[in-house]
């Protein structure tokens, strides 16, 4: 399965307060374990910045609901019943600046291919304003 040119990617988008929100998410084989990069623009802020939560959700998609926001979002990924901040799904915050942030950071809490066909959500004082479902790239 770590094979070199296989990976997986989220696109994702927001919701009716971040409608300008998007970006994607690359989990790519790494050592033992995944490099994760994500690059988001449109992220809404007070003085241009921000701070947000970015996480791997379990669910079925990310449709907007009559109300504006995401469905179809359920727990976070944690397969090994860690605690917060040790689970799985759980990962650096993005920092805004001016409405766009970029990461990049290596993890053994989970493989590229685990986690296909969950999503990476985004939160902004636990809203969830983002959302993309992971899906293998090669």
């Amino acid at each position: 399965m770590n094979d070199e040119n296989s990976y997986s990617v989220a696109n994702i988008s927001g919701d009716i307060l971040a409608p300008n929100l998007s970006g994607i998410a690359s989990f790519k084989p790494y050592k033992d374990g995944t490099m994760v990069e994500v690059e988001i623009s449109g992220l809404p802020g007070y003085n241009n910045y921000g701070l947000y939560q970015i996480e791997i959700n379990n669910g079925s998609g990310c449709m907007i609901n009559q109300s504006g926001s995401f469905s179809g979002i359920t727990s976070i990924y944690n397969p090994t019943n860690s605690i917060y901040p040790f689970q799985s799904g759980d990962m650096p915050p993005l920092f805004s600046n001016n409405g766009y942030a970029y990461m990049k950071f290596y993890t053994t809490r989970f493989k590229y291919y685990e986690i296909e066909g969950k999503l990476v959500v985004i939160k902004s004082n636990n809203r969830k304003i983002g959302c993309g479902k992971i899906e293998k790239y090669a």
